[in-house]
């Protein structure tokens, strides 16, 4: 909520959107069990080809100078299929699945021995938590009653302090947004220092969603998740589909105020620092004071305000509606958080409300559900049997070896800089010089051994597990600053698929389970790895210099390093990617927002570059390795194992959603577009112009 991260490929978080709507709005190495070689061709076995890259995966009847994307990797597309619980297939998806498949073995192990495990030991609370998600007959037996001692509290709150006193303890219950949502953080403009960000609670939807008049179905089948959703929690038929249409119009309400995909993307905007009297001023319809001394927090501290339009509607509608319709409001808030870990009544609304959004879809096996809300819950203790058990050593030592000679080229790109001025040059290379790029798995594990893990609770699991994160988070003010490394669920978890840099720390963490083919093969020739994992680096590294993190300084401030001049000419060299993303269509109505997407393109572009530039300088050093491979030199292997890592498939449903919030364009357009900014793509093809993959010169976009 307060931090900005970028990611590479944000994975993990589909297969939890799918599973817990709650996330919505807001992947060989040896220890890899072998390709399977019998069976029907699933994803389990990578559609029966190769798992890296693998000239079976391109379609050499395609010519590469009109359509670079199927000629890399067209036998990929014509043998995948999309499975029935996934909206998209990709390479990430598959390496994703085969993560999955390892994960699920562990903690399926777990459950079977934790029971005479140590108590508070990584093993015990894994297979126990696992073991309590699983025990079906007691979940039904409990029904809805886990519920009703909250819905009782909500009821009793009615007004003044008692009432923001419930919102503050159910923040802490569900270590989310309750109405608000608060959290300790490093101060946007100093971030040596903890600051308390304050913001409008989160919506369960896009903005999209909730406003747009060709959204009306999504709107509608969101009104049913929402009545269905209170009926099974003991609301009456009737008043369930009251309460469900008075939800919707606070939500759309709220929506309206809320900040666009790329308004968010301008720190600016975003954050707001006032007084805390001021914000107090600014919630004239709520105790504040009752709140922040429940979650025991100071009331003399200036306070980072998140999206301050939002928040003031919210303090509005606590006096438009009527109390009743506010408790309303609020159980459904509840219920939103917790239904996932109550009765499996709740899951056939959420299955329902899933195929309204992405199209339709196989439910997951309770086993497969239950194993994928884990990392959310006990996201480092699941993180670290995985590590012990699959992650090889030699991988991290040979990634960080291709980070030295990435980022090397980049530094030298920088001091070669030919349009920034000579402070503005210098700052970046302050910049850069403090990133920091770790690799793997975290220094120090977040113990959790303090938290009690039952076999018969998993409703109580959860919250006691919420409780630990949420004041273990409120905790830290006017502590010394301090970063957990590799825990931000769906992201960058050990256990995550996916690589991401943070504006706000400067740095940069790619996951142990991603460190596998097709992005790193240690048996590979290193065009494949320069131009896949490599690339991915180079990726991470440009975020720190995009539209967005160039708004950071080196320390993860907020702070406006560049000169005037500077930001017109890179607004200029950044909008022919705007262009070039906006003419590009994945179907009818499937535009790109070349605005929303112009981040992830530029990253694209500078990790493409700096993987093709980082191999030229290893070959020159090992010429013995500068071969062609089945008939491929290694620039052009180079491009083809990038466009193969894109090649994907994906439901309309899902990608209308992705379209309109996701800053990540479809794997398709990815395969080729970043590589027309690369004169190097057009040498290794012999692409000319006039030729459909040709991309003028004055189109090109030479950033970073």
């Amino acid at each position: 909520m307060m931090t900005h991260r970028h990611t590479a490929f944000p994975l993990r978080q589909l297969s939890l959107a799918l599973t817990v709507l709650a996330t919505l709005g807001m992947q060989g190495c040896s220890s890899v069990p072998p390709q399977q070689a019998m069976g029907p061709a699933t994803i389990d076995n990578n559609f029966g080809l190769p798992v890296g890259f693998s000239t079976q995966k391109m379609d050499l009847t395609a010519d590469p100078r009109v359509d670079f994307a199927r000629y890399a990797g067209g036998g990929f597309l014509a043998a995948a299929q999309i499975p029935g619980d996934l909206p998209r297939i990709s390479s990430f998806d598959v390496l994703a699945r085969r993560t999955d498949r390892q994960l699920q073995a562990l903690i399926e192990q777990a459950s079977q021995v934790s029971a005479q495990a140590s108590k508070g030991s990584v093993l015990q609370q894994v297979g126990d938590f696992y073991a309590s998600g699983m025990n079906e007959a007691q979940l039904r037996k409990n029904g809805n009653a886990p519920l009703q001692p909250y819905f009782q509290r909500i009821n009793q709150a009615t007004a003044g302090a008692d009432f923001a006193r419930m919102l503050a303890e159910f923040t802490i219950t569900l270590n989310d947004s309750f109405m608000f949502a608060t959290q300790v953080a490093g101060d946007t403009a100093d971030r040596q220092r903890n600051a308390i960000y304050f913001a409008d609670g989160g919506l369960l939807l896009s903005r999209d969603n909730y406003l747009k008049p060709d959204n009306a179905a999504i709107r509608s089948a969101y009104l049913n998740y929402i009545r269905d959703n209170l009926q099974l929690a003991g609301i009456s038929a009737t008043e369930a589909q009251q309460q469900a249409e008075q939800i919707l119009a606070i939500e759309r309400q709220i929506a309206a105020k809320k900040l666009t995909p790329v308004q968010k993307r301008d720190p600016n905007l975003r954050y707001s620092k006032m007084p805390y009297r001021q914000l107090q001023a600014e919630l004239s319809n709520f105790d504040l004071d009752a709140f922040f001394h429940t979650l025991g927090l100071p009331t003399d501290q200036d306070v980072i305000v998140v999206e301050l339009q939002a928040l003031r509607e919210r303090n509005a509608i606590l006096q438009q509606y009527p109390q009743a319709t506010i408790q309303a409001y609020l159980r459904w808030e509840f219920l939103r958080h917790t239904s996932a870990f109550l009765d499996p009544a709740f899951d056939q609304p959420r299955q329902a409300f899933s195929d309204a959004l992405y199209g339709p879809s196989v439910a997951p096996s309770r086993a497969e559900r239950i194993a994928r809300l884990l990392p959310a819950q006990l996201g480092h203790p699941l993180s670290k049997l995985y590590v012990d058990r699959y992650f090889p050593a030699a991988n991290q030592r040979a990634v960080e070896e291709i980070t030295t000679l990435i980022k090397q080229e980049y530094r030298q790109q920088l001091v070669n800089n030919d349009w920034l001025s000579t402070q503005t040059r210098q700052n970046a290379l302050d910049k850069f010089d403090q990133i920091t790029l770790k690799v793997g798995y975290p220094s120090q594990w977040i113990d959790y051994s303090s938290v009690e893990i039952r076999r018969d609770d998993f409703f109580g699991n959860v919250l006691r597990i919420n409780r630990f994160q949420a004041l273990r988070n409120l905790r830290q003010f006017n502590q010394p600053v301090t970063q957990d490394e590799f825990a931000m669920p769906g992201q960058t978890l050990p256990i995550d698929i996916n690589a991401a840099y943070d504006s706000s720390r400067n740095g940069i963490e790619i996951p142990a389970a991603f460190l596998q083919a097709p992005l790193y093969d240690a048996k590979a020739d290193p065009a494949v790895n320069f131009c896949g994992m490599g690339a991915v680096i180079g990726h991470e590294l440009t975020h720190g210099f995009d539209a967005t993190g160039r708004n950071y300084d080196g320390g993860g401030n907020v702070r406006n390093w560049w000169s005037t001049q500077d930001v017109q000419n890179f607004v200029s060299r950044t909008g022919k990617l705007v262009q070039q993303a906006n003419r590009y269509s994945a179907g009818p109505g499937l535009q790109i927002n070349g605005e929303l997407a112009v981040g992830e393109n530029l990253a694209d572009a500078g990790g493409l570059a700096l993987g093709y530039r980082a191999l030229q300088t290893y070959l020159r050093a090992h010429p013995e390795q500068n071969r062609s491979i089945d008939g491929f030199t290694q620039s052009q292997r180079c491009f083809l194992a990038w466009g193969q890592l894109w090649a994907s498939k994906a439901k309309p449903e899902w990608l209308k959603q992705a379209l309109a919030t996701d800053p990540h364009p479809p794997g398709n357009y990815r395969s080729y577009a970043p590589a027309q900014h690369l004169d190097a793509f057009y040498q290794a093809f012999n692409i000319q112009p006039g030729d459909p993959m040709w991309l003028n010169e004055a189109d090109r976009a030479k950033v970073w």
